[in-house]
């Protein structure tokens, strides 16, 4: 039995050390979201923010239900198709009234209980402080409509795997020297059995 855990040992420990992993980067994912410290503004309407130095997306936020009946299932959504021409954006900093250049970027998105937010621009802030964003509609909308304002997403996975990284390096050392103090140990024993047989 011991021999067949001695072959076995480096599996159980890889595979105990990529779930410790696992479990570490989704807890500090879960800890340090950048969508629960979404910034949220009603259309129309103006609102002063405090951001951060670094990159952040624009999203529009609609309701995105998911139905389950069985075989079938549906989703039903409502928003507007090419919100980006219905409304105007501006966010500038409120010391110097500074614009901030918008750039269009559609390739975030996330969905939040039965809230789904699609990207649509996305900014640098040089310098944290307040800012004022100001989001009008260009025509009359039949709804208020909901836009926040997200820190950096891939940035914040990147950074959860980076953390995981090095608890998942540090539990490799740790357990290769107890594998190697085990395996020691065994030889000695093995060579104390064989010379006291002699």
């Amino acid at each position: 039995m011991k021999r067949l855990i001695s072959q076995y040992l480096f599996l159980i420990l890889g595979g105990a050390i990529i779930l410790l992993g696992m479990v570490f980067a989704g807890i500090t994912f879960l800890n340090h979201n950048p969508v629960n410290d979404r910034v949220m503004i009603s259309v129309p309407g103006a609102k002063e923010v405090f951001l951060k130095a670094g990159k952040h997306h624009l999203f529009y936020e609609f309701d995105s239900k998911q139905f389950n009946l069985g075989v079938l299932q549906l989703k039903k959504e409502e928003k507007f198709n090419n919100i980006t021409n219905l409304v105007t954006v501006k966010i500038s900093k409120v010391s110097d009234n500074k614009e901030i250049l918008l750039a269009k970027d559609s390739s975030m998105n996330f969905t939040f209980n039965d809230t789904r937010g699609e990207s649509l621009y996305s900014f640098e802030v040089v310098e944290e402080g307040d800012y004022r964003v100001e989001i009008n509609p260009t025509i009359e909308l039949p709804k208020a409509i909901t836009f926040s304002i997200v820190g950096d997403l891939a940035n914040s996975l990147l950074g959860v795997f980076k953390h995981a990284g090095i608890v998942v390096s540090m539990s490799i050392s740790i357990s290769a020297d107890r594998v190697v103090h085990v395996c020691q140990r065994s030889k000695k024993e093995e060579t104390f059995n064989t010379v006291s047989r002699l």
